[in-house]
């Protein structure tokens, strides 16, 4: 029962580990293609490009199955006004128009189902209402030219393109024809253009064609981006549970070779007799293999209803989320894997361990009957000379020495129970700091993000506010100033490839508390860093160089340096200023990070800022700072709770399985210990001894082991979201609360497990 018990636990994390791999694209899927989504979306100035000329070009494609009439759009960055309350999101305000009835259409999740928003209307993505508190009928402001414009909330919509809430800016909706009430004729020069494709496989087909025909200088967001923002956190879940679970089937196969190896030495006389009868080694084999089959026949349909009942928690999750019902998912794939791969591993470790079984000579068996061999304790030993060890304890070392094989298998199994509890613990550590850590994941050390704002009717300069700032230095430490923009990688033939989005900072990069990988920050007209993804994408190291087409020039980088950040799924580029006012001697920068003293209330002071400056700035909180990666840190951190307590519930497995094996082999030594005056609670004591000093040997390999192959594996797991290096902060306090909850647990298992030995009569011995 106790390797069974096992068994479902391991089965139950695999099945889940594969189905999350294998079916969490296929609510993405379904919502794109339900709401035909375009698999590019062209953000584009229609005073640099040529909005009707684009269209007729890709309605001319045989890859294209739709065009989507372009869109006017304007960026209203945040802060968002609601009840008082600042919400840190920049918004793309966008017109929803007829294009949007049969292209790109917007799933109604809560709200009154219409055409269109009415004026004064907003419809939001509805991560807005779970993340932000936002419901049906709040007035939310945003900040249009200086000036406060309310809307109310009419509908929480399924926007195919933004189901992520990492998205920032993300996407929001007003009537047909209202920007013109917003901003003025000549401002209203931003357009959204979709593109739809017949096949989303030719994708990297029509874009290239489409590159050797434009010099096209907007922003360009494709279908991968989009799925990748919103299936890589379950992705991430996936392989790390996959991970843990193949770990959790070593462990179980190592309890079975441990449970097979002995019962063989429990059964020797009854294999023996079977040999005796006739019985061949393989016939002795298949017994056990026919008794781990029929356990197999019982536990594995447990585990795989516990792993859909789990996995159907979350796809429900998931697809409410995102408005899809009547999802229909097929399981039968990943659990028919996990099937085979416990089939297989079970027979074979149940094959090779039971292997000794049929070696037993039957005369060696039947002259060597009794059920096993007293622990021999010479009276001359170091250790029952000692006059300060307690005789419990000398009884669990002696216990602990005897059987070598059962004490290795144990070890292993209880160095990686530990090595897994102690590398959850320092994960979600890592994870809780990045406030503290914020630049090893690619953000910078600003407390504040100010944006200074140029549509005011007397916007600040970039001096002014620099010099407004300057007056704050007993609160501010430092400012890092820089800007966004971007740029087209072009191919060999001087044809965009990639736009990518990037920044340009004014001041030395290293203030900003920013580093590489490898290499160092550009500092001159010719220099690039590239982020880890887009250096992998095209094989760029330091010392390479690059073709872009930036500013409406082309130019070749030297690439200097490699970083990693999280916020941009490892796509980007980090200039410095020089290189950009090369090109645009009329460059300022717009966005200043703020790091405050340590002193400092940074949201008083942001208050304060606000209040000083009034519409010619706005600011926002730094990046992790913000709900949705809050949201993102806490799913992850109860995700790494339940595989902890999973690996809990082995322990606890273990050590039963562990005690029962060793009271039932170890029954004579037990009765003799007793008949010379050895108390139920003293022999208790000493299996307890036995257990800890096991453990405290796996915690002595398990931390270290943890500590560095943890960092390797995480390294691993989030390449692809843009850490190669993860930022791995171990825990002091959280390592010792581990030690001391296993020491804890396992004192009150092994004290439970030790109760048969009360059942131990010393009036037995006269049968032996």
């Amino acid at each position: 029962m106790l390797v069974g018990a096992t068994l479902i636990l391991t089965t139950t994390i695999l099945g889940v580990a594969l189905s999350l791999i294998r079916i969490m694209e296929q609510p993405f899927d379904i919502t794109f293609t339900n709401l035909k989504a375009s698999h590019i979306l062209l953000l584009f100035d229609t005073r640099s490009e040529d909005d009707d000329k684009i269209t007729n070009w890709f309605s001319a494609q045989k890859e294209v199955a739709q065009v989507r009439a372009p869109s006017p759009y304007i960026t209203v960055a945040g802060p968002l006004i609601h009840k008082e309350n600042e919400i840190d999101f920049t918004v793309q305000l966008t017109e929803h128009t007829e294009g949007h009835l049969y292209q790109d259409l917007l799933y109604v999740l809560k709200g009154e189902e219409k055409k269109h928003p009415d004026f004064g209307e907003i419809w939001l993505p509805s991560h807005f209402e779970t993340n932000q508190g936002l419901q049906l009928g709040d007035t939310l402001g945003l900040s249009i030219n200086g000036k406060l414009c309310e809307f109310r909330i009419a509908a929480f919509v399924v926007d195919p393109h933004y189901l992520s809430a990492l998205f920032n800016p993300t996407r929001a909706w007003i009537a047909p024809g209202t920007l013109a009430f917003f901003v003025s004729l000549s401002e209203a020069n931003s357009n959204e253009l979709g593109i739809r494709l017949r096949d989303k496989y030719q994708l990297d087909v029509i874009w290239q064609r489409f590159n050797e025909a434009f010099d096209y200088s907007g922003t360009s967001l494709q279908y991968p981006i989009f799925k990748r923002a919103f299936t890589s956190f379950y992705q991430l879940m996936g392989s790390v549970l996959l991970i843990f679970s193949l770990m959790a089937l070593a462990i179980s196969l190592l309890i079975i070779k441990h449970t097979i190896s002995s019962h063989i030495l429990s059964d020797f006389k009854q294999i023996g007799v079977l040999k005796t009868l006739g019985f061949t080694p393989r016939n002795i084999i298949g017994l056990y293999l026919i008794q781990f089959g029929l356990l197999l026949l019982v536990v594995l349909p447990i585990g795989l209803l516990g792993a859909q009942y789990v996995v159907q928690l979350l796809v429900e999750w998931v697809v409410n989320s995102i408005g899809i019902t009547g999802f229909v998912y097929d399981l039968s794939g990943p659990f028919l894997i996990s099937l085979g791969i416990m089939l297989f591993s079970v027979f074979l470790i149940t094959f090779r361990a039971a292997r000794k079984a049929g070696k037993v000579k039957p005369v060696e068996a039947l002259r060597n009957a009794l059920q096993g061999k007293p622990v021999r304790i010479k009276r001359n030993s170091k250790l029952f000379l000692s006059k300060w060890l307690p005789l419990s304890i000398i009884l669990g070392i002696t216990f602990l020495k005897r059987h070598q094989r059962s004490f290795w298998l144990l070890w292993v199994n209880l160095i990686a129970i530990v090595f897994i509890t102690v590398f959850c613990v320092n994960i979600s550590n890592s994870f809780d700091q990045i406030h503290s850590n914020r630049t090893a994941w690619g953000f910078d050390k600003a407390d504040i993000q100010l944006i200074r704002n140029t549509s005011t009717l007397l916007p600040l300069e970039h001096d002014q506010l620099l010099e407004i700032l300057g007056a704050y230095n007993a609160e501010i430490r430092s400012i890092s100033s820089f800007n966004y923009t971007d740029l087209s990688i072009l191919s060999e033939n001087n044809k965009p490839v990639q736009k990518i989005l990037g920044k340009v900072y004014s001041n030395s990069i290293s203030d900003a508390g920013l580093g590489n990988i490898s290499g160092k920050h550009p500092k001159t007209v010719n220099e690039i860093s590239l982020c880890i993804g887009t250096s992998k994408q095209f094989t760029k190291v330091p010392g390479d160089s690059l073709a872009v087409f930036i500013e409406g020039q082309k130019k070749t980088f030297e690439v200097t340096g490699i970083y990693q950040d999280v916020g941009n799924l490892g796509q980007g580029f980090r200039l410095h200023e020089n290189a950009l006012s090369l090109l645009n001697p009329l460059y300022q920068p717009l966005h200043y990070g703020l790091e405050l003293e340590k002193n400092v209330d940074k949201n008083q002071f942001r208050a304060l800022l606000q209040e000083q400056l009034g519409e010619t700035i706005q600011t926002e909180l730094s990046f992790e700072e913000r709900k949705s990666m809050v949201t993102m840190v806490t799913n992850i951190r109860i995700a790494i709770l339940a595989i902890s307590i999973f690996f809990i519930l082995v322990l606890i497995i273990l050590i039963h399985n562990d005690l029962n094996i060793h009271i039932s082999q170890n029954q004579i030594t037990f009765v003799k210990l007793k008949s010379v005056g050895f108390t139920s609670g003293q022999l208790r004591a000493s299996l307890l001894w036995k257990v800890l000093l096991h453990l405290i040997l796996g915690i002595i390999v398990g931390i270290p082991l943890s500590l560095w192959i943890g960092p390797l594996l995480m390294n691993l797991l989030t390449s692809d979201i843009g850490l190669v290096e993860f930022p791995f902060i171990p825990s002091v306090i959280g390592i010792l609360g581990t030690v001391v909850g296993l020491l804890v647990l396992a004192s009150f298992s092994t004290w439970s497990a030790s109760t048969s030995i009360k059942k131990v009569d010393p009036r037995m011995l006269s049968n032996l």
